[in-house]
């Protein structure tokens, strides 16, 4: 009879620089590391037509390495991995709005080669509507249901609700060593990449019901 192997969610948040990783423990809902893969190479080393690929190789290569330290250091198996859905249209240029959005493909592709199991796109709007019920506003219809909507302060740009983000997940994952600009108490943008991560995994435990 075969042992049974503790399950374990993937949660990512990829971009063509960094991707932030979180592991968590299926049965319990718990956190179990939260780190980050850099993607960047010597640019002037690779035409920039094929860094996507460069950096899709460096990524494969991560993850291959990264199932088996589950596998033999963790006695696990990866049971469900989800991705932080891009944003498909932002104020950014199309071109880098094309290449996020691809990259994002070959990722997903790499993962369930590696893991066997599809990955869940989870969009931006879900994410944070789960991880953030305090700006959940809930409105009841003529018809009776109710009807919830995801609203931040008001005049809140893009890096006020990232930092917002960070900033709970620091306060609920104390332990977590982050990442500082120099002689400043500011987090590095890898921080953020982190807490997305987080902010996204927590998001799917909360619709399977496996946290509340």
């Amino acid at each position: 009879m075969d042992d049974i192997k503790t399950e374990y969610y993937l949660s990512l948040d990829v971009s063509t620089t960094n991707v932030g990783i979180a592991l968590w423990d299926k049965e319990t809902g718990t956190l179990l590391e939260l780190k980050h893969l850099s993607l960047k190479i010597n640019r002037k080393d690779v035409d920039p037509e094929y860094r996507d690929l460069i950096k899709s190789d460096l990524f494969e290569e991560y993850f291959i390495e990264y199932k088996k330290y589950v596998e033999s250091e963790l006695d696990g198996v990866i049971s469900k991995v989800i991705i932080e859905a891009p944003l498909p249209n932002t104020k950014v240029n199309i071109n880098t709005t094309a290449l996020l959005l691809g990259f994002n493909g070959m990722a997903r592709r790499i993962l369930y080669q590696i893991f066997e199991t599809k990955p869940i796109k989870l969009s931006v709007h879900d994410s944070r509507k789960n991880f953030l019920p305090e700006f959940v506003k809930r409105k009841k219809k003529r018809d009776g249901s109710i009807e919830t909507t995801l609203s931040f302060p008001k005049g809140w740009k893009a890096n006020e609700k990232k930092r917002f983000i960070w900033e709970k997940v620091s306060k609920l994952e104390p332990e977590i060593e982050w990442f500082y600009k120099k002689n400043s108490d500011e987090p590095k943008d890898i921080c953020f990449d982190m807490s997305d991560a987080y902010c996204v995994g927590y998001a799917q435990l909360k619709i399977d019901e496996i946290i509340q």
